[in-house]
């Protein structure tokens, strides 16, 4: 299976191209860390990536990209891209959480260490998007929901959720830094890994491998029924009525 996918929800944009199946594969990845820059970037990316490997986009049998939550200006030049190019080539879609990615790109950085991460990044306005994974089949899958909250209010979310903390968990993510004191009650029970410095930025690579399980559970999608998540749904309202 060829995926080709992409990711541009954080202040980095990167596209990849696997071909292969989820036990033995090969991957192309471009990323660059880039503010403001993913309108300019991700296209030469998809076409470096495709002419590196020999393809077209007509050979491409999945097309995957992360779906937010996050900057709004990245996700939905993702969105667009990602709907452009399945509507332009008939080629099913699989939308995976950018938190989800970030996630599983901590599980392949430990060398397969990490089983369970409690993923906190920085939402801006004060507030963090988080969710909470476990390791299944190969695949960092969420515990509950996503959600966009108060640090100082995660503690009780777990609670309320019936999460229960302990050692296992691995913390993941830039609000664990940015908001340290806010958190010191849930990271004070769980436990911190050193990363390569990009870890704070999902990256193509896990997004497209992320979509093996999408295309295995039958969940990919037409263009027509790809939508982005901001967590913010009244911020991306007011902003999309400027555009």
């Amino acid at each position: 299976m060829k995926i080709l996918a992409l990711e541009t929800s954080t202040n980095a944009c990167s596209a990849a191209l696997i071909d292969g199946t989820q036990q033995s594969h090969s991957c192309i990845e471009r990323f660059e860390i880039a503010p403001r820059m993913h309108t300019q970037l991700i296209l030469p990316m998809i076409d470096s990536v495709l002419n590196e490997a020999g393809f077209g986009i007509k050979d491409v049998d999945v097309l995957a990209f992360g779906r937010g939550p996050g900057a709004f200006t990245g996700v939905r030049v993702g969105t667009g891209v990602i709907q452009a190019l399945s509507y332009g080539a008939g080629i099913p879609v699989a939308q995976i959480s950018s938190l989800a990615a970030l996630a599983q790109r901590a599980y392949h950085q430990s060398q397969f260490q990490i089983k369970k991460i409690l993923l906190a990044n920085d939402a801006r306005m004060k507030e963090i998007y988080f969710s909470a994974y476990e390791l299944v089949d190969g695949f960092m899958t969420s515990i509950g929901s996503e959600e966009v909250m108060k640090p100082e209010n995660l503690s009780q979310y777990l609670s309320q959720q019936s999460i229960s903390i302990d050692n296992s968990y691995y913390q993941v993510g830039n609000a664990w830094s940015e908001y340290s004191q806010q958190l010191i009650d849930v990271s004070k029970q769980c436990r911190s890994f050193s990363f390569a410095e990009d870890l704070i930025y999902p990256h193509a690579r896990e997004v497209a491998y992320l979509a093996f399980k999408e295309a295995a559970e039958n969940k990919l999608l037409e263009a027509e029924d790809v939508s982005p998540v901001y967590l913010r749904n009244n911020i991306a309202k007011k902003k999309s009525e400027r555009v």
